[in-house]
């Protein structure tokens, strides 16, 4: 009996620990209001942001090669020496270079000679063509002369033939002179051919020479230096590279790389935020400059190279540092906030009710004022003319029309939705197709950051008068991760909600 009666005294000890361990006995349920962590709803800035890293570097950055073979003579620049555009860097041995000018300048000398010579050859001609001429027309006369005294038969059939042979002769001699004539002109043109290429050697040595003295190409700062003084450069086959020269420091640009699950959220215009390693206490802003299209896959991954513009006007910036980079997809200032923790708090028993389709709180009155100062608003931020005004005031009219009719017609809610999109998304292009360039890129900013903060209904939970805890539902717009923005509900600033429930201790 004994052992019978310890043995209950153990098993009933055993079940009364256990069940005070699982919170049967001795402690509150995770429902009690006394293990609820509250947390106030607040007023203040909500930045949503793609976070990535990139490089800093110039906007522009020229290498400074030798087109030419030859020993560095002398060094005129040096790291972060301050170049101007034509300003001489270094200098090749020129000693080489200047002896084949002379021997091309002794060349065109020998060849201008030439044609000198030649021309007068061609002086020499032409005065032999016109005593042969003159010759040839004597003879002629005389044929003449001696046929007219042949038909009075004073002459004899001898004197004719003397004069017509002294004719042919003489008109032989100056076909003759011609010919030769023709070739001096082609000899001629031949000396002054070479005369031209004498000169284009003299100027290919020439800029040969010229290219001793390395020029910088562009205004900067030298931020590379490859040679030394003495050294040998070889440009055979490809130039070497002497300087590195970067352009205006007072601009840089960062290139990031955005993976392709957020590109389609990043635009030309968007502002950044970025901090390097080398002044952890401050950030720098700039804008994005350009979304490269051309992908690089690395393992699989897929991302983009976007450029972003900055700044540096006191040029701590340097090229190479590494940049904690964020892309501000969507911003609020001064907005009723709500934590994340609040959205994903559920009482036991209760699920989520949030969702994006329905139709909005307000009626058709408050849906028609939402857009009388959404079309003010886009004539402010686009100075929209009133033509083009008008023409937004249709879009939106002819697209609430279209979305009544779908209401009336009781669509589903998941068609409902995937119709309202496709109508917006529709609106957006023939709102796009109004504007001009400059107002095309405001506007597609606008519409990115509106898309970044797409409104969902959510559910919070406050705690109850009566120790129960209270649904609340709301509108909320875009997330930094901690807090939300809420857009429309029965918040106030400083109301508390439920967050969580403390973990209680064993």
């Amino acid at each position: 009996m004994k052992r019978w009666l310890f043995l209950i005294v153990v098993l009933a000890t055993g079940g009364t620990i256990a069940a005070w361990q699982q919170g049967y006995i001795g402690r509150k349920p995770a429902d009690d209001p006394a293990n609820w962590r509250l947390a106030q709803v607040t007023t203040g800035n909500i930045l949503m942001a793609v976070s990535t890293t990139g490089k800093v570097t110039p906007v522009t950055t020229v290498e400074v090669g030798s087109q030419i073979s030859g020993q560095i003579a002398e060094m005129l620049a040096d790291f972060n020496t301050p170049v101007r555009a034509g300003q001489a860097i270094a200098r090749l041995d020129p000693a080489t270079f200047a002896t084949r000018v002379q021997a091309a300048e002794a060349e065109l000398a020998v060849a201008r000679a030439g044609v000198a010579v030649q021309m007068a050859t061609l002086e020499e001609l032409k005065a032999d063509a016109e005593g042969a001429a003159a010759v040839l027309l004597d003879a002629e006369q005389e044929l003449q002369r001696t046929m007219a005294l042949y038909d009075k038969r004073v002459l004899a059939q001898s004197n004719v033939d003397r004069a017509l042979s002294a004719r042919d002769q003489a008109r032989a001699r100056q076909n003759a002179v011609q010919a030769r004539q023709k070739k001096q002109r082609a000899q001629l043109q031949n000396a002054q051919a070479q005369v031209l290429v004498r000169t284009a050697t003299l100027k290919d040595r020439q800029l040969d020479l010229d290219r001793t003295v390395i020029r910088s190409p562009i205004d900067g700062i030298v931020i590379g230096r490859d040679v030394d003084q003495g050294q040998t450069v070889a440009a055979s086959l490809q130039a070497p590279v002497l300087f590195s020269i970067a352009g205006d420091l007072g601009q840089m640009q960062v290139e990031v790389s955005v993976d392709e699950a957020d590109i389609g959220r990043v635009l030309e215009g968007q502002k950044v935020n970025f901090t390097v390693d080398a002044w952890t206490d401050r950030k720098f802003s700039g804008e994005v400059h350009q979304v490269r299209k051309s992908p690089t896959v690395v393992a699989n991954v897929v991302t983009y190279t976007v450029v972003v513009g900055a700044a540096n006007p006191d040029q701590v910036l340097l090229p190479g540092m590494t940049a904690n980079v964020e892309l501000v997809v969507g911003e609020r200032t001064k907005v009723l906030r709500v934590p994340e923790a609040a959205l994903r708090f559920r009482p036991k028993g209760n699920k989520a009710a949030s969702g994006s389709g329905g139709r909005p709180s307000g009626g058709r009155e408050a849906a028609r004022a939402r857009a009388v100062a959404m079309i003010k608003s886009l004539t402010k931020q686009l100075s929209l003319t009133p033509e083009q005004r008008q023409g937004v005031g249709t879009v939106f009219r002819e697209t609430g029309m279209s979305i009544g009719s779908l209401r009336q017609a009781g669509t589903p809610a998941e068609q409902m939705a995937e119709a309202v999109k496709s109508l917006r998304a529709q609106a957006v292009r023939r709102i796009s197709g109004l504007l001009n360039p400059e107002q095309l890129k405001k506007y597609r900013l606008i519409v990115a950051r509106s898309a970044a903060g797409q409104r969902r209904r959510v559910q919070v939970w406050q705690p109850g008068d009566d120790g129960t805890a209270k649904p609340l539902d709301i509108v909320v717009g875009i997330s930094d991760g901690t807090h939300v923005e809420v857009i429309r509900g029965d918040l106030a600033e400083n109301a508390e909600v439920i967050v969580g429930i403390t973990a209680s201790k064993k």
